[in-house]
């Protein structure tokens, strides 16, 4: 199960790699170089790279009219609380103590601990301002204002976008676990039923622990899933053909996951201090 879930991991960060565009790379790449011309004061060296840069940038625009943000890094972080049901309820006791006595800090810094997720960083270059604030940069050059030019560059680079999408590992543990019970089901009547309820099972405590930790709708995305997994359970209890009987929460949790699978609001590179 362990290296289905790693599979499953490295699928989600390979999608986002996917959409790196080389042009938008090379183009970023080339601005910190403009920075370096300028920097040893080499006016046409500098004007020559931002013309590449704006070249390339017409690229993608041209490939996409419609295109606002372009990928330009990808990086991955996980978090995996490795406590119990009973431990997240005697954490949250803690943490609502100690917000009753106003220690705020103290609180949020256990809350941190209460996530078990795969954090997936997209930097993004914003397309549709880039070539604008490039160009205005030009006649600072020509002027030889190459410290004005600099700071300006500086403003540019931190224009860039960085996007987080969240991957709950507990509901994706819950997922790997159907999608290999459903594989010993799908369309046979004689699955090995030992086998089912340790999937099922495996799969339910990982969807009260992502319950527990507050990812999706508390009270409305895991009642259903819960449901299916009751009468999945009764039917392995019984003399009833395993046939299919994994598809429908198959299907649900699929359905949860692309929930998660999507970018938060995007947020500014956080400015040099």
């Amino acid at each position: 199960m362990a290296r289905r879930v790693e599979r499953a991991k490295d699928r989600f960060v390979d999608q986002q790699e996917a959409r790196i565009e080389t042009e938008a790379v090379e183009a970023l790449n080339m601005v910190l170089d403009v920075i370096e011309r300028l920097q040893s004061k080499k006016k046409n060296e500098a004007i020559e790279t931002i013309e590449k840069v704006l070249g390339k940038l017409e690229v993608l625009i041209a490939k996409d009219p419609n295109l606002q943000l372009v990928p330009v890094d990808v990086k991955e972080q996980v978090v995996d609380y490795s406590g119990t049901m009973d431990d997240i309820a005697e954490t949250k006791k803690v943490i609502k103590e100690l917000i009753n006595v106003g220690e705020v800090q103290r609180a949020r810094d256990i809350m941190l601990g209460l996530a078990s997720e795969l954090d997936i960083y997209v930097t993004a270059l914003p397309i549709g301002t880039y070539p604008e604030a490039l160009k205005a940069i030009v006649p600072l050059i020509e002027e030889e204002k190459y410290d004005e030019a600099i700071d300006l560059l500086v403003e540019v680079l931190e224009t860039l976008v960085l996007e987080k999408i969240i991957i709950p590992l507990p509901i994706l543990r819950a997922e790997q676990a159907i999608e290999r019970a459903s594989e010993l089901t799908k369309e046979k009547e004689d699955a090995n039923k030992d086998e089912l309820k340790e999937l099922t099972a495996y799969a339910k405590e990982q969807l009260l622990l992502a319950q527990a930790l507050g990812y999706g709708k508390v009270g409305e995305d895991y009642k259903p899933l819960l449901e299916e997994i009751e009468k999945i359970e009764k039917i392995l209890q019984s003399e009833e053909s395993t046939k299919n009987i994994f598809e429908e929460l198959k299907t649900r949790l699929g359905s949860f996951m692309k929930d998660f699978n999507r970018k938060k609001e995007p947020t500014q590179m956080p400015k040099a201090q």
